[in-house]
């Protein structure tokens, strides 16, 4: 039987490992720390990120704030314009790039980051402009994207700014404008709730763990998840990470005694009782195995999400027609995500099927989120066309 790819989790829009939702039978007996650093002799050699670092402005952003911001008087006026200022590409150039996880200063330079990244620079150029600011993580449904072979459970955050109290005006202060760097999100408007610095600073360390683990850098990943969870010991994806960190390193026993401590936490991780399920398997133990992967199974039926990992999974072995049955579920159940219609076109032009390809490409291209986006599928419509 194959063996799913791993599941990562990230913020923004992730813990390589899959789900399930099977109750704990009793306490586990741990036989050793679920910090193991004997394992990982050169984690100590890597400079991780202080949280100085990850949120100072270098001197560029800040004579961005002054020229830009600090010469408007009412702190409502400037709060708008600074998100004016981000958003207008004409004159931040500010591109999303899921894959980039970046310091703040760093991301004002590129220009380009992830929402979580993208958020942290933002939250200090308000803090520099006397704007209130608050982080919010929001509780989106299971979602989750392709990189490197493997399958990532993406989470999201936020922003709520509002004006700095000012002694000296009197206004009625409002509630608060939300920032968020992904319009689906914004749009669907799932719960959310504010969540402290330290938080954010785990998963700022856990992305950065979870792009090491890709790599196969299992000390430089042990060093980064350990100072995540320093931050949040309750942050549940930095946990699943670093299971899955001991499964690959081959330390079995402890991977599972980590699943178990994730459980504790929440019962109904369904990553970490894939990632279970994965173990269990490679143990030999398929009965229990399969337990825990049809619970998991019917929780995840309902998601999209979950059909187009199974279409994309079936893309990298050449299976057109089997991709093309997965893709299609998954526009059945939200019929408003690109990503599944590109998975559609990709499946089709395996087949030889341009004209259902290009049919797919332009759906596609209509349900992109970003502009860049709608260039890239104009792109391939274009070179299927001078083809």
């Amino acid at each position: 039987m194959k063996i799913r790819h791993l599941l990562v989790s990230v913020i923004c829009c992730s813990t390589l490992a899959i789900s399930g939702c099977q109750s704990t039978s009793g306490p586990i007996v741990q036989k050793q720390p679920l910090f193991y650093e004997q394992a990982f002799p050169k984690a100590s050699s890597y400079q991780i990120e202080s949280e100085q670092e990850i949120f100072a402005l270098n001197d560029n952003a800040k004579v961005f704030v002054s020229k830009k911001l600090m010469h408007i008087e009412d702190p409502i006026d400037r709060m708008k314009t600074l998100m004016a200022s981000i958003f207008d590409r004409s004159d931040f150039n500010l591109l999303y790039d899921n894959h980039a996880n970046t310091i703040a200063a760093d991301t004002f330079d590129n220009r380009a980051a992830n929402c979580l990244s993208m958020s942290i620079m933002t939250y200090s150029l308000a803090k520099y402009a006397g704007v209130e600011v608050a982080f919010q993580e929001v509780e989106v449904p299971e979602y989750w994207t392709r990189r490197e072979g493997f399958s990532l459970l993406n989470g999201h955050v936020n922003l709520l700014m509002s004006p700095e109290e000012d002694t000296g005006r009197f206004y009625i202060k409002p509630k608060g404008m939300v920032v968020d760097f992904y319009p689906f999100v914004a749009k669907k408007r799932f719960p959310q709730h504010k969540v402290t610095k330290a938080r954010i600073l785990s998963m700022f360390y856990n992305n950065k763990g979870a792009d090491a683990l890709l790599r196969k850098e299992f000390d430089k990943a042990y060093a980064y998840f350990s100072q995540s969870l320093k931050q949040d010991a309750t942050f549940e994806s930095a946990w699943v990470n670093l299971g899955l960190l001991y499964r690959m390193a081959g330390h079995v026993e402890l991977a599972k005694q980590t699943y178990y401590h994730v459980f504790k936490l929440n019962d109904d991780n369904l990553t970490a009782w894939e990632n279970l399920a994965i173990l269990h398997q490679t143990q030999g133990e398929q009965r229990m195995a399969n337990k825990i992967r049809e619970k998991v199974l019917r929780k995840r039926n309902s998601n999209p999400y979950y059909h187009y990992i199974q279409g994309e999974e079936a893309l990298e072995t050449e299976n057109f027609e089997q991709a093309i049955v997965h893709f299609k579920r998954a526009i059945r159940i939200n019929n408003k995500k690109h990503q599944f219609y590109f998975g559609m076109a990709k499946s089709y032009a395996g087949l030889g099927d341009f004209a259902n390809s290009r049919l797919f490409l332009r759906k596609a291209r209509r349900f992109a989120d970003y502009e860049d986006e709608k260039i890239k599928y104009q792109g391939k419509l274009d070179l299927m066309a001078s083809l």
